[in-house]
């Protein structure tokens, strides 16, 4: 196996741990292939229009800035990473030219570099280093069947916790359903029968354990007005319906307990919350939608959004 099949080999299994380990990577990985094969330029060429500096290191914002050309739009930083991540083979944190090389032969992108071999070749003068070259492909041969071991051991160990898991959710599932049957219903009124403000829904939600017992709660969340301090403003992940590509306000709601909640705000308000400001307080009509469980504070749907 010559040098060049080995490191193929290497980009191959690399490539295959990073979609194994996030499937996401795959669906990245497919979309730079073809927009790769699909160019018409050879591998010389993009490495030419990518590596700008010619220091034959790749940045992210170079790989950024080429694709922008290219496509006509900016690529969201979570995907150059996701492919910076896929092009270092050796996960050493730099992308080099080489490892460009490298992909772009294991997927076939021919490289526009033509091989250039002398007529006559002295062997008596390369045979040291041919031997060295073949016991350096050696070692990585069987470097890599180890880690393609290891990596079998690796699935079947993870195959394992995945059933696991799996079981654990079956029987949690089946702990919060007998827990709904002898809950009573929820009911977050006010004495005089009206709801509750929104501080007080999200005191009830934090303090809740069940995460169907917290659904059920949002699912009677009423619309109402409330006040909101801004802390930042960033976009909107995972926005759906009017909320996509919308904006996110991160911020403390005015009141006794001042939660820290995120007011997600529709595409068509966009230009009116670029003009808030960090510590601005805001009006909006807003009713409970979510619970961002890793930051334990309630997501709000605005309807309609002022300025104090």
């Amino acid at each position: 196996m010559s040098v060049k099949q080995v490191l193929q080999a290497r980009m191959k299994q690399h490539i295959n741990e990073m979609v194994t380990t996030n499937p996401m990577i795959g669906q990245l990985n497919t979309q730079f292939t073809s927009w790769l094969l699909g160019s018409g330029l050879t591998g010389a060429e993009i490495i030419k229009m990518i590596d700008t500096n010619m220091d034959a290191v790749i940045q992210p914002v170079e790989l950024s800035s080429a694709l922008e050309k290219t496509t006509g739009t900016q690529p969201p930083g979570w995907v150059i990473n996701g492919l910076m991540s896929v092009l270092d083979m050796d996960k050493d944190g730099n992308v080099t030219v080489a490892d460009l090389h490298t992909y772009f032969e294991t997927i076939g992108l021919p490289s526009g570099v033509e091989e250039v071999t002398p007529e006559t070749e002295p062997e008596d003068e390369f045979d040291e280093l041919d031997q060295e070259l073949q016991d350096d492909a050696r070692k990585q041969a069987e470097e890599l069947i180890r880690q393609q071991e290891a990596e079998k051991q690796r699935l079947l160990e993870e195959e394992e916790a995945k059933k696991a898991a799996e079981r654990e959710a079956a029987e949690q599932a089946k702990r919060e359903e007998e827990a709904a049957k002898q809950k009573p219903d929820l009911i977050l009124l006010n004495e005089d029968g009206t709801h509750v403000d929104h501080n007080r829904f999200i005191e009830v939600l934090a303090e809740m354990k069940l995460g169907s017992e917290r659904r059920e709660a949002i699912a009677q969340s009423p619309t109402q007005v409330c006040r909101i301090q801004i802390q930042s403003i960033e976009k909107t992940l995972l926005g759906k319906g009017s909320l996509k590509n919308g904006m996110t306000i991160v911020g403390k709601i005015i009141g006794e307990q001042g939660f820290e909640i995120e007011l997600q705000t529709p595409f068509d308000a966009t230009e009116l919350v670029n003009t808030f400001q960090k510590n601005q307080t805001i009006e909006a009509e807003a009713k409970i939608c979510d619970w961002n469980s890793g930051r334990r504070r309630a997501v709000l749907e605005a309807i309609q959004l002022d300025r104090l």
